[in-house]
């Protein structure tokens, strides 16, 4: 526990310290979820308008979730050299099962009646995706980016493998100079990160589903929704007049 304490490892002149190496484990973290966000939300809606291709998405998501992380590595090194890039893909690849099977069943899980009340306010698809069935999936659809999150946190730490530091660089260095201290502290460190980012998270989540209140068994909840949908259909007619 001392390097932990030790205030020269937070030396921000210094690019191997504490700060320095969180900094990166976040950048790292941060671009590898939002390319992984982009990629399995408009998938997980496809999977879930298309029941036929639900089946080979998530089994593809799946088979890639198996791979392991440093055999996928070694393979990428060869291609992408000991880049950012070689890291980033595995994380992108691991974070799509949690997000695709998840958006999927929070789209699926939407009241018809719901649906079937956009239509008849004159929604189009594209309206009734913005309006009400994204906003609704919210909740469910963040308990995927959970799992994303915590799962690409964790596997970031093998980033100094690939080339680029972050904090498993504490760990590696630690095993290589028989340091146990610093093992200690990368392990802490990654492990507070995922917590926190992992509340974040759910505390994000649980405000949604207050907000929107799903639950059948709330009626308000629905009739808050109805309001909500009605007022963003009816918002262009006001302007016009």
């Amino acid at each position: 526990m001392s390097y932990l304490f030790n205030p020269a490892n937070y030396d921000l002149s210094d690019p191997a310290s504490i700060p320095n190496l969180l900094i990166q484990h976040l950048t790292i973290v941060g671009i590898a979820m939002l390319i992984s966000i982009l990629i399995a939300i408009p998938l997980g809606i496809l999977a879930a308008r298309y029941k036929w291709l639900y089946p080979p998405v998530i089994s593809i998501a799946g088979v890639m979730y198996t791979i392991p992380a440093l055999a996928l590595i070694a393979f990428l090194v060869p291609v992408t050299g000991l880049t950012i890039a070689t890291i980033i893909i595995p994380l992108i690849l691991y974070a799509q099962i949690a997000l695709i099977r998840n958006t999927a069943a929070a789209i699926n899980g939407i009241d018809p009646l719901l649906i079937e009340v956009g239509r008849a306010m004159g929604m189009n698809g594209r309206q009734l995706l913005q309006r009400v069935t994204l906003p609704m999936a919210l909740p469910v659809t963040i308990a995927g980016i959970r799992i994303a999150m915590v799962t690409t946190i964790g596997i970031a730490s093998l980033a100094s493998l690939a080339g680029t530091d972050s904090l498993g660089t504490l760990i590696f260095q630690g095993i290589s100079n028989l340091q146990s201290d610093q093992v200690i502290a990368g392990a802490i460190l990654i492990s507070l990160l995922a917590i926190v980012a992992d509340l974040l998270l759910l505390a994000l989540q649980v405000g949604l589903n207050r907000y929107y209140n799903l639950s059948l068994t709330h009626p308000t909840g629905i009739y808050s929704i109805l309001l909500i949908t009605s007022s963003s259909a009816l918002l262009p007619l006001c302007s016009q007049s």
